[in-house]
């Protein structure tokens, strides 16, 4: 009986009545090599994992439907496992995907361009690739009946192997890399054609309408198309997409070619968009169109949980969703479902890779979830880690600047002790063939220590106690362009987040009504720039229960979808408490602090600017995940109350950029930028009464019983605690502080050191 359930205050693998603290692996052992299935399966080096304390292992299957010799691979590697690794588990990563000849067969559960053509894609997985003339459609039901079917049939052979005691649990896959993803971008410029117009998807298009809206009368009024019907609604056109990434470019590009002389011209528009928004006013159908496409995914795969856990309810299942940064909202298709994913029976966890951004010694790898709303859904996120080390290529060494073992050993005590101090479950996962990743004395010894943190981790109280919390939105994501989402969420995840030197937490803003929701001093509202009434008036009951701070960026309430007037500053207002002024055009977001007797802006440089990302991006995979190296706001909000302390301003256009009020209930603060830099976050912090470990820009994870540091710098380090307590260092097993409200000590550039909190 394998199931996830609350342990000490966060969610934990249970087998057989028992916790398990133990790490996940995988490794890629398959190769096709002149037309011939080669298993690269490197014994010794599964049995020294296993010893170091990595004891669930997953392992590749697709179905029989795709490959009839699947099961048969399964059981070879599964037996080269177990003999080498006796106590190991296993959870099978199952290949959902349909075979080439029934796409062809069967187009109408294929992905189709708005043209009526199909884009081709080469399929890659770990342990499948193949040309697809046409592809499969994630909405398609037609595809999940059919790859539903063999996933029955191929499990339930799976269950009655010898071995099935150590089969604790089923990982799905499907779409490109085995990780939901369509595989093409949802639109073709070249060919002013969008996906996705298959018939797979406007069947299921038509089911998230009728649930949403039930009869043709209430579509059209939220859509404002006398004609639309629930049978046969209308996809959006190439134009209508425009907002969710060309407005990024052809917006903002363009002006880099403007002479210095000439008058500024006003900002591109087609008539689909408010600056970087969908027009929710016009084009209430291409929100819609954004919600089932995200969703026709979450549904796929809580269809296919469903089946397992009809057959095996003592089995835990896992999925790959969710992902909010490092991918395009373009070619997502896996990111507003997460929260229908969260509120369903069958699955049990959701995993990621990290952001492929930032990794380098000295840098912060940010997640790509909001994983505190699992733990209040007893569901448990899972980082999957694929890490760089000294074993890869040239390439890959020099894009993430892993060198030496030094490095490599830094970089994976960091990625450890930021699972363990964010209380997610560590996943490492070896891509290279036959496993040479994480193959060096070195490192297993390093992992085999991490189990004993991982054991000692769990015995301890793991309910966080967090002061800040960011606050972030689905639809959000769906309705604003996808440089502003990297802009607010990604950049100051990835960039800012890990060097403000405090605890904090991630929810969604639903989960503010949860009365499981912990308190905080401080919320910041990153992307909720979609919301409702009454989802205002929930956010708006717990900051004044709790006569918090509220930070707000950039937009926050602009859109409700439910309102005569969708999109109107009135809705900021109603939320913030702040009265906001829109300017609809283009402006540079660079601001400076004005506030000379406002405490936020003590500490503050008044001529450094803020508002844009400044320093260099370190990206992981090259030009293929490229962001714009500026910033910009397009349309312009600003503080427009006279009762609002202003305490920055814009440099280019001198309106308000940053300003402060006491609503009587809480303590708003309006940011009118999107991007958020980590000094900026931690004068806010300071402010709210929120305790500070660490004043530097060095990477600091803070948890309930661990602190992980790692060093952006050489030279002296300070930290400061909030009570008196002891700092052990958990790999040099010594004290650097003793019953102590600060502790100093020596650190060199890409050191990483993970302390246990010993309180007095």
């Amino acid at each position: 009986m394998t199931e996830i359930r609350m342990h000490n205050g966060r969610p934990a693998i249970y087998i057989d009545g028992k916790v398990c603290p133990e790490t996940i692996a995988f490794i890629r052992t398959r190769t096709c090599e002149n037309g011939e299935l080669q298993i690269h399966f490197n014994s010794e080096y599964f049995k020294k994992l296993s010893e170091s304390g990595v004891n669930i292992f997953l392992i590749s299957c697709n179905t029989e439907w795709l490959q009839p010799d699947a099961l048969e691979i399964f059981d070879r590697e599964a037996r080269m496992l177990l003999e080498a690794a006796p106590n190991a588990y296993i959870i099978p990563r199952f290949g959902l995907h349909a075979p080439v000849q029934w796409c062809m067969d069967n187009p109408d559960a294929c992905i189709r361009w708005s043209d009526g053509t199909y884009p081709s894609m080469h399929l890659f997985t770990e342990s499948f690739e193949a040309d697809y003339p046409k592809v499969y459609s994630l909405s398609s039901q037609k595809w999940r009946e059919a790859a539903g079917k063999a996933l029955i049939d191929t499990w339930k052979k799976i269950l009655a192997l010898p071995y099935a005691d150590r089969i604790i649990g089923c990982f799905p896959t499907a779409g490109n890399t085995s990780e939901w993803r369509a595989g093409a971008a949802l639109t073709d410029p070249p060919n002013r054609r969008c996906l996705d117009h298959g018939e797979g998807f406007r069947k299921d298009f038509s089911e998230y309408l009728r649930e949403k809206y039930h009869t043709d009368e209430a579509l059209q009024k939220q859509w404002r198309i006398p004609t639309a019907t629930l049978d046969n609604p209308p996809l959006p056109t190439f134009d209508d997409h425009y907002f969710s990434s060309a407005v990024d470019t052809d917006a903002v590009i363009p002006r880099e070619k403007m002479l210095s002389f000439v008058p500024v011209p006003p900002a591109f528009n087609n008539g689909t968009h408010i600056g970087s928004f969908l027009d929710h006013d016009k084009l209430s159908h291409v929100f819609d169109f954004y919600c089932a496409w995200n969703r026709s995914t979450a549904k796929s795969q809580i269809y296919f949980a469903k089946l397992i856990k009809q057959i095996s309810p003592d089995r835990i299942v896992g999925m790959c969703y969710g992902a909010q940064g490092c991918t395009s909202l373009s070619q997502n298709g896996r990111l507003a479902g997460t929260r229908m994913i969260l509120e369903s029976d069958c699955i049990d966890f959701l995993e990621n890779p990290s952001v492929y951004e930032n990794r380098q010694p000295g840098g912060s790898t940010g997640q790509r979830v909001v994983n505190d709303s699992f733990a209040l859904h007893n569901k448990l996120y899972i980082c999957q880690d694929d890490t760089r080390t000294l074993a890869e290529n040239r390439y890959f060494r020099a894009r993430y600047h892993v060198y030496d073992m030094t490095d490599t050993l830094n970089i994976l005590k960091r990625e450890f002790g930021k699972v363990v101090c964010e209380d997610m479950q560590p996943w490492w996962f070896d891509q290279l063939i036959g496993g040479k990743r994480f193959n060096y004395p070195e490192v297993v010894d390093l992992f085999a220590r991490q189990h004993e943190i991982l054991r000692e981790a769990y015995s301890l109280d793991r309910t966080k106690k967090s002061e800040i919390a960011l606050i972030f939105d689905e639809e959000s994501f769906v309705s604003v362009s996808h440089e502003s989402s990297s802009q607010l969420v990604q950049d100051m995840r990835n960039y800012q987040m890990a060097r403000v030197g405090a605890q904090i937490d991630q929810y969604y803003h639903d989960d503010m009504r949860n009365p499981n929701m912990p308190s905080y001093k401080m919320y910041v509202f990153v992307n909720t720039m979609v919301l409702t009434k009454e989802e205002r008036e929930v956010i708006l009951a717990k900051l004044r229960r709790e006569h918090a701070m509220a930070v707000w960026l950039y937009a926050p309430g602009f859109i409700d979808p439910e309102a005569e007037q969708r999109m109107s500053v009135e809705h900021m207002q109603a939320l913030t408490g702040i009265r906001i002024a829109i300017e609809n055009d283009l402006y540079d977001p660079v601001f400076r602090w004005d506030g000379e007797e406002h405490p936020i802006c003590a500490g503050l440089d008044r001529r450094e600017l803020f508002g844009d990302f400044f320093g260099r991006r370190y990206r992981g995979l090259g030009p293929a995940q490229a962001i714009h190296s500026e910033g910009y706001l397009y349309p312009l909000f600003r503080p427009d109350d006279p009762e609002a302390h202003v305490i920055a301003n814009f440099c280019a256009c001198e309106f308000p950029a940053v300003a402060v009020k006491d609503t009587g209930d809480f303590n708003s603060v309006f940011y009118g930028a999107k991007s958020l830099s980590f000094e900026t976050l931690r004068a806010f912090a300071r402010h709210a009464g929120v305790h500070i470990w660490n004043d530097s820009p060095d990477v600091t994870y803070v948890g309930r019983n661990y602190l992980t540091f790692h060093a952006a710098s050489s030279g002296r380090k300070h930290l400061s605690f909030p009570e008196k307590c002891s700092l052990y260092e958990v790999y040099e097993h010594k004290y650097y502080a003793q019953d102590a409200l600060s502790a100093d000590f020596d650190a060199y550039f890409g050191e990483t050191k993970m302390f246990r909190i010993e309180r007095s």
